[in-house]
């Protein structure tokens, strides 16, 4: 009922540029599907729908799914000028509290792909020329099984002195090396943001969830971890090891994209300590190939020296608060874990 309701918004519109279609769910033709999920972006998203609007390849599917509480973001979508011109099929969805979340607005878009190739990009990314272009022929041309592909990002916003954080990390021996894309054992997965500059197919664990294209049947098989509620993280480290037994998971040096990272729409301070701890330990005690209890004792030890790490911002002025939140978070994260909840 939720979705027929959210689909006769479009439906019913009086804006014929949003138009409204029930694909056939055991065809899916060559092409294209573009999703956004978004929530109180609607500026965000206009600056990732004009770069859209530049690229040499064009979806075949637009779709939009708006978790939004007003309705910023389908009045912008109304006025954007030649919107019909973004893709062959534009569908638009609002949608209420049980479908609200990154990976429950994905699912919910998957429903309506069409096409053979699906792909994902936060709202506050900005497509760079030929990225999509460079992302299709990846899929098409390799001779490899593959899975996903995913783009290279720019620019990422790193606080000072995070890189040289990565290798105190190394040096403390929370992962053996800092190859980027990599998920260790320990249960840390190293940032593609290590990557150097490079126009090669770089070859990884995990895909970043802002800039990621799969092949179609693969996303509708597995779907999103639902448990991984809000804009939660992990969702696409989640995603990414159950996928990568389906085929390759590459990153393409030739598509770039910018993350322009946009605070407004993300978890609380507290939340997101509680996510690093608790859904990091959800993922390496379910996905980690032959876990052991080194395995596990090495997890808890990493996390640990990463708190130990995280508490040094407690005494900078202005962060106090925060990271007292996330510190709080990643304690109840511990104790539900050892309590099993």
């Amino acid at each position: 009922m939720i979705a027929a309701r959210t689909a006769n918004i479009v439906a019913n519109s009086s804006d014929a540029r949003l138009t409204f279609c029930v694909p056939d769910p055991l065809l899916l033709a060559e092409g294209l599907a573009l999703v956004i999920c978004t929530y109180k972006r609607a500026a965000s998203l206009q600056r990732f729908l004009d770069s859209l609007a530049v690229q040499d390849e064009q979806p075949d599917q637009l779709i939009i799914v708006d978790a939004s509480p007003t309705d910023e973001t389908e009045q912008m979508l109304r006025a954007y000028a030649n919107i019909e011109a973004l893709a062959d099929n534009m569908l638009y969805f609002r949608v209420g509290e049980p479908l609200k979340g990154l990976p429950r607005q994905r699912n919910f878009a998957l429903r309506w792909v069409t096409t053979d190739l699906v792909a994902f990009f936060d709202d506050d990314i900005v497509l760079l020329p030929n990225c999509l272009k460079e992302m299709v022929q990846a899929h098409r041309s390799s001779r490899e099984q593959v899975a996903g592909i995913g783009a290279f990002a720019q620019s990422e916003i790193w606080p000072p002195g995070s890189i040289p954080l990565w290798r105190v990390r190394r040096l403390l021996r929370m992962m053996p090396d800092l190859k980027p894309g990599r998920y260790h054992r320990s249960g840390v997965s190293t940032p593609w943001d290590l990557l150097a500059p490079t126009e090669e197919m770089i070859e990884g664990d995990w895909l970043s969830g802002c800039a990621m294209m799969w092949k179609t049947a693969i996303a509708q098989e597995l779907g999103f971890n639902e448990r991984f509620q809000g804009y939660a993280l992990g969702e696409d480290l989640d995603f990414s090891l159950r996928a990568r037994g389906k085929g390759k998971l590459l990153v393409v040096g030739k598509a770039h994209v910018l993350h322009l990272y946009e605070m407004s729409g993300r978890p609380d301070h507290f939340s997101w300590g509680y996510m690093a701890i608790y859904n990091r330990y959800n993922i390496h005690r379910r996905l980690l190939p032959d876990r052991t209890w080194r395995d596990t004792a090495w997890f808890i030890y990493v996390w640990t020296v990463d708190t130990f790490l995280l508490a040094r911002h407690a005494f900078s002025p202005g962060k106090r608060i925060a990271i007292m939140k996330r510190i709080a978070g990643r304690l109840k994260a511990t104790y539900d874990i050892i309590l099993g909840r």
